[in-house]
């Protein structure tokens, strides 16, 4: 039955061909959903790691650093061993119109000040030390944020927060100046070392505390594409099956002639799973190739793991043989009599 299966194979090779290149159009958009999921989550652990925190303290009204804009007097932390920041969402003009920032505030040379891959790190007020993808923004040029001109002397590396925006650090002094009008106000503390308690006023949050935060108001987004991904492998499913479904339709007489000759319905099924998973795999190699080739082509970032190429296989045999079972039903119920019908 397997030489039989992979002869049909050959000589319906267009029609698997084209079937192929529909599945691996489905599995490669099922791999782009799972990297735009896992870049929501990647983006956040680059950026805490550039933070450099182990740990924080907002107002105890805030629900977050990155989510509530809540400030709190910078003598609230009541010692030296924290560091203050400043994080507010602003707006600069781009080449191609509105682009939305999240500035961070900092004071030079403390913790939280960035390490720039490109140019110098943060010197002074003025100076500005920006993600590297944000667009038309480059190590000298000046960067206006909410009216005051900042110079940037430098670039990071792959930090964004909420599926993109781009950080901007920025001293504490202008951080201030640009929110609050220059008044001893922060929105944060950040700590080398977690306190064991918490200053009047305030709450401290772990850096996995400050990524759930964060990842909150993507939830509903991250649902939608888990659940968009489902559909896909529906999709591929059914692909396969109808495909396989036709298949069976039209090789009646030869399965009887199969069951006739003494051959198990499971073994006449073990062909057409046969079919399936050779499908199924192939669709996987090239829907790889596809997430690679239209990954860079989305405006969002989209950063597949390399854990789902490698699980991608398992999930298309899966898939593939379940698909099967539509074929597989329908093998079960041909009578051998056909075989000597007219």
């Amino acid at each position: 039955m397997i030489r039989a299966a992979l002869r049909d194979l050959q000589w319906r090779r267009k029609r698997f061909v084209i079937a192929m290149s529909g599945v691996a159009l489905v599995f490669a958009m099922g791999l782009i959903m799972t990297g735009l999921a896992a870049s929501f989550s990647l983006e956040v652990d680059r950026t805490l790691d550039g933070v450099g925190a182990s740990g924080w303290a907002v107002s105890d009204q805030a629900s977050g650093p990155f989510t509530s804009f809540t400030p709190v007097p910078l003598a609230a932390a009541g010692d030296g061993n924290a560091s203050p920041a400043m994080v507010l969402r602003q707006t600069i003009s781009g080449a191609g119109g509105v682009v939305d920032i999240i500035v961070f505030g900092v004071e030079p040379g403390r913790l939280g000040s960035p390490v720039a891959a490109e140019g110098v790190a943060l010197g002074g007020p003025g100076e500005a030390v920006v993600a590297e993808d944000l667009e038309g923004v480059s190590v000298g040029d000046t960067l206006s944020i909410a009216g005051r001109d900042l110079r940037v002397v430098g670039t990071v590396s792959g930090q964004r927060l909420f599926a993109g925006l781009p950080m901007v650090y920025v001293a504490l002094a202008d951080a201030q100046a640009i929110s609050v009008q220059g008044q001893p106000l922060v929105t944060a503390f950040l700590y080398d070392q977690m306190p064991a308690t918490a200053p009047a006023g305030l709450r401290l949050m772990t850096n996995a505390e400050v990524k759930d935060d964060v990842l909150r108001p993507l939830e509903n987004a991250m649902s939608s594409i888990s659940f968009v991904r489902f559909l896909l492998w529906l999709v591929a499913a059914t692909i396969i099956g109808s495909v396989l479904y036709l298949q069976a339709m039209e090789r009646t007489r030869d399965f009887a002639v199969f069951k006739a000759t003494g051959t198990s319905t499971w073994a006449i099924g073990g062909g057409l799973a046969l079919q399936a998973v050779v499908l199924s795999l192939a669709a996987a190699v090239l829907a790889g190739l596809l997430a690679l080739v239209l990954a860079p082509l989305f405006p969002m970032n989209v950063e597949i793991p390399v854990s789902s190429f490698v699980l991608l296989p398992v999930v298309t045999v899966v898939v593939g043989l379940l698909a099967s079972l539509i074929s597989l039903h329908r093998t079960a119920t041909v009578e051998p009599a056909l075989a000597f019908g007219g």
